[in-house]
């Protein structure tokens, strides 16, 4: 029987459409555990379906007029796993690439007022976000981390000339795309001043600004995730904070740091989140990540500067405190950190593949 596919494309936009689908994740448990489809469901049946158990399915029960779409980590599985149910009567495909291809899949979210437009852009298995900025007909790009094609659409749609793009920090969990905006849109590309990396940027220090459009927007130093670690503030209302705060934690301080340099980078942080406390409470954060797979909802991934200050138990401690818990509570190091941190900081990854690396969820945050 020939098993039909579903590209990631396709898949993207039915959720895109709202159209009713099942996904039905056939991975092992701590693969799931890991990173997984919005509104999946799952069914821990991989090594049944390896050992050739056709009778993994016999106690489940679907909805037959409901297309089905079986998910793996690269597609083949799964194959067998939609064979299976069409056999049983079911309209079944399998994601073609597993989720190491859904790793590409995004989504959007906007928010405006009357000088400018901020389009969230979302991979939504990974959790990170990237930002196209529009403000009359020009437009900055920060943190781009899906292949150029995708923001000269999404200027085009808006009707945007990207006048500047930037990065927030030197990325350790997926291979940044700014320097490849930079080539197919000859955009000026800012970055910390001193920032470590071996590619020409423009400086971009402390406290300085630059207009786009009818908006400005400011530099704000807030090392501690890493030392470059620069928040972008927007017409002083938006606050694009990169790894430095997420809506549920904070940045880590640890990446290619011992103990002592962790301590020294988990003091920093706090001084940086101090700056951001300072800001109007009403300040919108806009983070680098997520920590959970994104709903095709279109709600913004945000909260106050007030709300996330209320509520995230870090950012209530004392310094000292601060450093003993974000030290304390720091997650597992990201697979292949060191290598994606490596290129990142050469602008150049040619002759790798960005699949092979950035697979698996993000864990830039502590919570």
């Amino acid at each position: 029987m020939s098993t039909q596919e579903i590209t990631v494309a396709e898949l993207q936009k039915m959720f895109q459409d709202g159209k009713e689908v099942v996904v039905l994740d056939i991975r092992p448990q701590e693969q799931r555990e890991e990173w997984q489809i919005a509104s999946s469901v799952h069914k821990n049946v991989y090594n049944g379906l390896v050992n050739g158990d056709k009778t993994v399915f016999d106690d489940t029960a679907f909805d037959k007029d409901t297309p089905i779409v079986t998910v793996c980590a690269g597609g083949k599985t799964s194959l067998i796993a939609a064979e299976i149910l069409n056999g049983k009567g079911y309209n079944a495909s399998s994601l073609q690439g597993g989720m190491k291809a859904w790793n590409y899949a995004w989504n959007t979210a906007e928010i405006k007022d009357e000088n400018v437009t901020i389009v969230q852009v979302r991979r939504v298995a990974k959790g990170c976000i990237s930002y196209i900025i529009g403000s009359d007909n020009e437009a900055i790009i920060v943190d781009a981390s899906l292949d150029p094609s995708v923001y000269l659409e999404l200027a085009k749609k808006y009707g945007w000339t990207i006048k500047y793009v930037m990065d927030t920090h030197i990325h350790a969990d997926y291979i940044s795309r700014t320097i490849e905006l930079v080539k197919a849109t000859e955009a000026t590309q800012l970055f910390t001043e001193g920032a470590d990396v071996e590619y020409p940027f423009t400086p971009f220090k402390d406290g300085q600004s630059i207009l786009f459009g009818e908006s400005e927007l400011k530099a704000i130093h807030t090392p501690g995730h890493t030392p470059e670690s620069i928040s972008y503030l927007i017409n002083e209302k938006y606050l694009l904070t990169g790894d430095t705060l997420f809506t549920n934690g904070v940045g880590r301080p640890d990446l290619k740091a011992d103990q002592k340099q962790a301590v020294q980078k988990a003091n920093q942080l706090f001084a940086s989140l101090e700056k951001i406390k300072a800001l109007n409470g009403s300040t919108a954060v806009l983070p680098a990540h997520t920590s959970n797979a994104v709903a095709f909802d279109k709600e913004l991934i945000t909260d106050t500067v007030s709300n996330l200050f209320g509520k995230i138990e870090l950012l209530k401690l004392s310094q000292a405190e601060f450093v003993e818990q974000t030290i304390k509570r720091i997650p597992a190091t990201p697979p292949n950190y060191i290598q994606i941190a490596t290129l990142n900081r050469s602008g150049s990854y040619e002759g790798i593949n960005p699949a092979d690396l950035e697979a698996g969820a993000n864990r830039c945050a502590v919570s």
